[in-house]
């Protein structure tokens, strides 16, 4: 996942997205699900204008629908999915935005809300596997109320407490690391 801190006059920009390696493996999902919508289009075609039965093409049809939606969505997801975090140092105010490209999910909070960035570890899956796995870090905006919001997401310890020490004075918060892979607070 890359992560990208921009820092504009009042606003700080937080742009997350996938990567390549995720957008590269929602491609063959989409074209999938594209491929399914054509045969979805001919099949209802064929029923609108009556050269097939209804009957007939119907459980075809319902088969077709839910094919398409269980790979176009996912696809779409790796393929055109972000989020932004934008802060507004003058008004105090965090947008956590997550954008669809047809549809933006945004959430505001004040910024008196969050006492601290914590790096923490990136839990994927509750479930213990037998293999190894390569830790991820998390920084977070977080607060006494137990919420957070997410402000970048990386492969190396060091990357995320840099970029949780670049934040950290430009809102005027401290820096916690709570993920043990190095020392034990940074304030």
């Amino acid at each position: 996942m890359s992560t990208v801190l921009r820092d504009e006059a009042t606003n700080l920009r937080i742009g997350m997205s996938g990567g390549t390696a995720a957008r590269l493996f929602g491609a063959p999902f989409l074209a999938a699900g594209a491929y399914l919508g054509y045969y979805l289009v001919l099949n209802l075609a064929a029923i609108v204008t009556g050269r097939a039965a209804l009957s007939e093409f119907l459980p075809g049809t319902i088969v077709l629908i839910v094919m398409r939606a269980a790979f176009l969505v996912p696809g779409w997801l790796l393929m055109f999915s972000r989020a932004r975090v934008e802060i507004d140092r003058v008004a105090r105010t965090v947008t956590s935005i997550r954008d669809f490209r047809v549809y933006k999910l945004q959430e505001r909070r004040a910024l008196s809300e969050f006492d601290r960035l914590e790096v923490d570890r990136l839990k994927v899956s509750s479930r213990q596997s037998g293999g190894t796995r390569r830790p991820a870090f998390k920084v977070a905006l977080a607060g006494t109320a137990g919420s957070s919001v997410l402000v970048g997401v990386f492969d190396e310890w060091e990357d995320a407490m840099a970029h949780g020490r670049r934040l950290g004075p430009l809102i005027s918060l401290p820096l916690e690391d709570r993920s043990d892979a190095g020392p034990t607070s940074d304030e």
